[in-house]
Order: C-alpha cells, then sequence, then structure tokens
C-alpha cells in the first residue's frame, strides 16, 4: 500500500510512514527544464531530489511519471528517458508506469519546428495505430531498466474518440498489453470519471480489461465542473470507487500495490489527517483481500 511522494511537503511521508509499504515518486516532479546545446533536458533539484530521498527513507520506491509523452506520433520525450536514467542511478525502484496518452506534438520543420504543450496528458484513439505506437515504447522500456512497465488509464472527456469499428477503452488496454507484454497500471478514479461522464458500464469495462496484467491500482476522488466529473485527485474516495476496488481485487491475481492518489496542490485542501484516514480504509480493504502491499 501507497502514497504519492508531495514535494512540497516532505514532512507528509514520514508522518504516514507506519501505513505505507511503498512510496510512488514522480521524479519529473523533482526537476526543472534547462536547455543545452539546442536541447531541453530535466536536470534535477538538489534540494528537491534530497529531500524526496530523505523522506522516503527505508521504504520502497516506485516510479510514476508524466512527461514521457509515450503516444507522441513522432517520438516520445527524450528529455524524460534521460532524467529516468539518471534517477534509475541514485535510487531503486520496483516498477515504473506512465500515463497512456501524449503532451507534446511537433509541428513544422526546420528552423520552424516546435514543440506544442497540452499542460496535461491528453487520450489516445482507441485504435490499432496507437498500439502499433505505443507498444514497441513499452517493451523497450521494460527491457532499458529491467523492471516491470505500466500504462495508467487515462480520463477523457470529449465523446466519440476515434476508434476503430467495435473497438473502445477496454479493447485498446486489453491490445495493448499483449502486443506490448507490458502491465497496467488501473485507475479505478478515472475508469469511474470515464463510466460516469459517457453514460458507460463499468462494471462490463472492468470485466473485458485484463485483469490479470493489472500490477498498481490506483483510487482517488474528484471534484464536478460544469456537468462533468473531473479526475482532479482533490477529494477522498467515494463509496463508487471503493466497490470497484473490493470486485477488482477479487479478480485481479497480481496486484502488488494499491496508492491512494492526491495532487500535491490539494494536499492542504484534503488535509494530511484525511489522507491517513484513506489509508487505513484502504490498508483494511486489501487485507480482507488478502493484497499485503
Amino acid at each position: 500500500m501507497g502514497c504519492s511522494l508531495f514535494p512540497s511537503f516532505p514532512g507528509a511521508v514520514p508522518e504516514l510512514a507506519d501505513l505505507l509499504d511503498f512510496v510512488e515518486i514522480g521524479p519529473d516532479t523533482l526537476c526543472r527544464e534547462v536547455e543545452r546545446s539546442g536541447r531541453t533536458a530535466l536536470t534535477f533539484v538538489p534540494s528537491l531530489l534530497g529531500e524526496a530521498l530523505e523522506a522516503v527513507g527505508d521504504l520502497d520506491v516506485v516510479v510514476h511519471g508524466l512527461e514521457l509523452s509515450i503516444g507522441t506520433a513522432d517520438g516520445w520525450n527524450s528529455a524524460y528517458v534521460d532524467m529516468l536514467d539518471d534517477f534509475a542511478g541514485r535510487c531503486s525502484f520496483a516498477w515504473h508506469s506512465e500515463h497512456l496518452g501524449f503532451l507534446f506534438a511537433r509541428t513544422g520543420s526546420g528552423r520552424r519546428r516546435r514543440v506544442r504543450h497540452a499542460g496535461v496528458p491528453l487520450p489516445m484513439p482507441f485504435t490499432q495505430e496507437t498500439v502499433d505506437v505505443v507498444a514497441p515504447r513499452a517493451r523497450a522500456l521494460a527491457t532499458r531498466y529491467g523492471r516491470p512497465f505500466l500504462l495508467e488509464n487515462a480520463a477523457y472527456y470529449l465523446p466519440d474518440l476515434p476508434a476503430d469499428a467495435g473497438w473502445d477503452e477496454a479493447e485498446l488496454l486489453a491490445r495493448l498489453v499483449e502486443a506490448a507484454d507490458c502491465h497496467l497500471l488501473l485507475d479505478l478514479f478515472n475508469l469511474h470519471v470515464n463510466a460516469t461522464n459517457h453514460g458507460l458500464d463499468v462494471l462490463d469495462l472492468l470485466g473485458r480489461i485484463p485483469l490479470d496484467r493489472v500490477v498498481e491500482i490506483h483510487v482517488a476522488g474528484g471534484d464536478e465542473a460544469a456537468g462533468f466529473l473531473l479526475d482532479s485527485h482533490s477529494a477522498v474516495v467515494p463509496d463508487e470507487v471503493w466497490s470497484l476496488l473490493r470486485w477488482t481485487l477479487d479478480r485481479a491475481p497480481n496486484v502488488a500495490g494499491v496508492v491512494y492518489e492526491v495532487l500535491e496542490t490539494h494536499l492542504p485542501r484534503v488535509g494530511l489527517a484525511a489522507v491517513r484516514s484513506q489509508l487505513e480504509q484502504l490498508r483494511s480493504v486489501c487485507v480482507a483481500a488478502a493484497v499485503t502491499a
């Protein structure tokens, strides 16, 4: 059982350590962007990295990235991979994961070539083309670090994403893990968001996702705005997601960790006491399902 690292609140993890088996670190959150020889690089801020590793102490670490942009058509963010190479030399991690989506798009050519940054991960279409782009990259990452690589299912808000005939989110995930021989980080709140916003049968979706490939699960809560449920990870876990967690744990034999995820910007609002309460409830659910991590 784990929680995210909160770089701006280095005392949070030690305060919760008695309830944790591991800490999930986004190493890109410990970096700043710099330009080197005309290329963008992600460079660790020494104080942030030092505080993060000190806060983790003897707890195990898993990596959860945001900046890889594994779905960008003409190549992932090489600056992120270089940074993760550096991090792997400083800190051992049990597995690493990344959002199934893209942050960057490159336009133009030559001196007019520009990188457009979306600000948040955008979803991939439910197509064979997505599988063809992402699967080789997922395989390469698993080989590069000798650790399981996990893809996280995304929340999306626009209806009618491009899709091949008969494909939906569950079909895409099933095809991807088969082609890439990789694993899944199943974000149950993201799945709940999609089902709520688009009128989908969440248990039908879950029943068609290859749950034997799930190594990590995220649970979270969020806000509503303009008639949409948001994957803002800014609240306690709703009852519907607790129910999904119990259902999933009964059917996912290889889960090695479950994380209550709160975005760092929302930690003051949620409060450390509420985080502790959620972790206690999470441990109770996991123990009942015979999941120890």
